[in-house]
């Protein structure tokens, strides 16, 4: 890598995680680019030149903790039991939800159609990319619960749908303060552990009916 290079991915990294510290102190869409720069001692100019709106770089935060997450997930499933893979697999996304709350605001916040349209095509092409690459590693995950039964690409879709509805419920119950302001607070640990059996039995159900229909076997 050039030099010049290696300069603009530590100048990039440096926003980033200036960001990511700001974001952490007070209500991430209130932090201007210009305290950005300000915080990491670089001109705004500068910042415009890696990120040229608020919405770049929250994309770009987003994207990136997504890509970690996936690949911590992936090695998770690399090195779980077939038994066991999906209940630690969803149980492992919970909580990295819960490590990162206010990033789990941003990918609320990075999901919103009006959000992606006013992304540069790079960007949103990016998310997309990312989206088949949560499936495919779904589809993985699910041929290994069901004992390598094929389902179909339509089939996992469907199943997807439900997970993502359950996750995303989840990822908003965190990302608004978890139960601590209910009456009678539920612990998050309780709350994860019903939700993800909830979704396994939910898949198992649907899954083997997909699997036992008639027209699969023609």
């Amino acid at each position: 890598m050039r030099y010049q290079d290696q300069l603009f991915e530590q100048r990039e990294n440096l926003i980033l995680d200036t960001a990511r510290q700001l974001f952490a102190e007070q209500p991430w869409d209130r932090v201007t680019i210009a305290e950005v720069a300000l915080a990491a001692g670089i001109g705004k100019g500068t910042v415009y030149k890696h990120f040229p709106s608020k919405e770049a770089l929250y994309a770009r935060l987003v994207l990136d903790l997504n890509r970690i997450n996936l690949r911590e997930l992936r090695a998770l499933h690399a090195a779980s039991s077939a038994q066991d893979a999906m209940h630690k697999v969803i149980r492992r996304a919970f909580e990295q939800m819960l490590a990162n709350p206010i990033e789990a605001q941003l990918c609320l916040h990075c999901d919103r159609l009006e959000f992606q349209e006013r992304l540069e095509a790079p960007l949103r092409q990016l998310f997309l990319d990312l989206e088949g690459e949560y499936q495919l590693f779904f589809a993985d995950l699910l041929s290994t619960t069901f004992d390598n039964q094929t389902l179909s690409q339509a089939d996992t879709q469907n199943l997807l749908w439900g997970v993502e509805a359950c996750i995303n419920g989840v990822m908003t119950r965190i990302a608004s303060g978890g139960f601590t302001h209910w009456a009678e607070p539920i612990a998050l640990d309780d709350y994860f552990a019903r939700v993800t059996d909830f979704i396994i039995a939910g898949l198992r159900a649907q899954a083997s009916e997909l699997i036992a229909q008639p027209h699969r076997h023609e």
